[in-house]
């Protein structure tokens, strides 16, 4: 056996050694700008290292193909590359809305475009390593960027604030994990994904290592994804962060996060062993639908409420992955993403390095942004799961798919979320109502003009047409 890497690993890496390259070269190219406050040069580049690393995802699909490389330790999947899809597009969305909102907060350092590649870079490795090690380094490479993305507004104690809470709560949760890892190892002697798992379906006390090891793994990974009771910290960094930020951790932070449970939950086979996991999940599931609807009932920030959203549709994901339906969590990975990507996008805009977005402020939102407020209706509605939009079907093809069943365990997660897609829909319809059915106006509707910005109308604009028509080619199965 070689342990020499030949030529298809290094080209099975292409899309992150892209991403990691141009990060580098970001960094130095910032010293040799004379002008500091000059970042169209970084913008451009780091827009190219995007798009070619998008580029080589597709690539590296039929060569080398999809397969296991460096000795099984990096997968090559269908899931991994549409995960892999979904971190890039992301990272290309936040790099057209986050300049302008970060100028405003004078917090556009020149670090910040190759930190944005370097987190995208971590989630790769995070969801295509096959390795507990891999997956462990490409877990802190995304965090470390991330704080530091958090707490780049240096003059705002809210952004100090909500970086150090991710922070300490991200270091401890990595404790979690690493020494999960540890027990794994203990109890089958490997980190590969292949063997990692293998000590669950042992009898006896000879499955205690793997069994503590599997359960503080997931601890962990329950921290990364905001699922109750580990979710403390989301609603502070969400509003705290600035709102670009925030949109891109909602987007390809959540979809890494969950991206690995996922990941983990396709190597527990059936039988009753693995049966016990997928109900432990699927109670975290329940759990997490209800508390993050509940508590957004009450929200009237529109940052809080979008972070207690999260924590809800992390249920619902959470749901998918419990009763078996991961294609259709996917799915609901993938829409909910782009749900985000908008959502953010608009708030940005309307905040316009200025307000603090609340229900009240929106009020009569239509008098003066008309096509605004139809789009920030239309992205609600969508989280909403109002039919015909894309989230009505996300969430259909995922409880089609558990209904499928006839045990007891997933006619309860059934009834669940089907009963909390309907508390959801209570708080989701303010913000139409805010924007349209009240009569007085709101700080945004007396406010001054805002000018419109290039890249948040794409962004906004392409989402929209996900939601409005995207369902009808984009399906469970039809690409996935």
């Amino acid at each position: 056996m070689s342990y020499i890497p030949n030529l298809n690993d290094v080209f099975s890496i292409l899309p992150m050694l892209v991403l990691s390259g141009t990060g580098i070269l970001l960094l130095f190219l910032q010293f040799l700008i004379p002008d500091k406050e000059e970042t169209i040069p970084l913008w451009t580049l780091c827009l190219l290292g995007l798009i070619g690393s998008l580029f080589s995802l597709w690539y590296v699909t039929t060569s080398p193909g999809y397969g296991k490389y460096f000795l099984s330790q990096v997968s090559i999947s269908p899931l991994s590359v549409w995960l892999n899809a979904i971190y890039i597009i992301s990272g290309i969305a936040t790099l057209f809305v986050a300049p302008r909102a970060l100028k405003a907060h004078k917090s556009l350092f020149p670090e910040f475009f190759a930190l944005l590649l370097f987190a995208i870079t971590g989630m790769m490795f995070l969801t295509s390593g096959y390795d507990l090690i891999v997956i462990f380094v490409g877990l802190e490479i995304f965090s470390l960027s991330l704080y530091i993305m958090i707490g780049m507004t240096r003059d705002s104690i809210y952004s100090l604030e909500s970086a150090m809470k991710y922070f300490l709560l991200g270091v401890f949760s990595s404790g979690f994990m690493l020494l999960g890892i540890a027990f794994l190892y203990g109890g089958s002697g490997t980190t590969n994904l292949d063997g990692v798992l293998r000590g669950l379906f042992l009898e006896g006390y000879e499955s205690n290592y793997s069994k503590l090891g599997f359960g503080l793994l997931l601890i962990g990974i329950f921290f990364k994804a905001a699922l109750v009771p580990f979710h403390s910290w989301t609603p502070d960094v969400y509003e705290g962060s600035q709102t670009p930020i925030t949109g891109f951790m909602a987007s390809a932070g959540k979809a890494a996060a969950m991206g690995l449970l996922l990941v983990l939950f396709q190597h527990i086979p059936a039988g009753q062993a693995g049966e016990v996991w997928k109900y432990l999940v699927g109670g975290i599931s329940l759990l997490s639908m209800t508390w993050g609807n509940l508590i957004a009932l009450r929200q009237e920030n529109l940052k809080r409420l979008l972070a207690y959203s999260s924590i809800s549709h992390a249920g619902y994901i959470c749901a998918g992955i419990a009763c078996g339906a991961n294609l259709e969590a996917l799915y609901y990975l993938v829409i909910y993403a782009v749900m985000n990507l908008g959502a953010f996008a608009i708030i940005t805009h309307l905040e316009n390095g200025k307000a603090i977005l609340t229900l009240d402020s929106i009020s009569h939102l239509s008098a003066k942004f008309p096509l605004t407020a139809v789009a920030l209706s239309v992205l609600f509605l969508s989280f909403a799961g109002f039919p015909p939009l894309a989230g009505f079907w996300a969430k259909l093809f995922l409880l089609q798919k558990i209904a499928e069943s006839d045990s007891l365990f997933h006619r309860v997660i059934l009834f669940g979320a089907v009963a909390n897609s309907a508390l959801g829909f209570y708080y989701y319809m303010k913000i139409t109502i805010q924007s349209y059915m009240k009569s007085e106006l709101g700080e945004i509707a007396l406010g001054e003009e805002i000018n419109p910005n290039f890249g948040i109308v794409i962004v906004v604009s392409l989402s929209l047409v996900l939601m409005i028509a995207g369902w009808l080619v984009f399906q469970p199965g039809a690409f996935l």
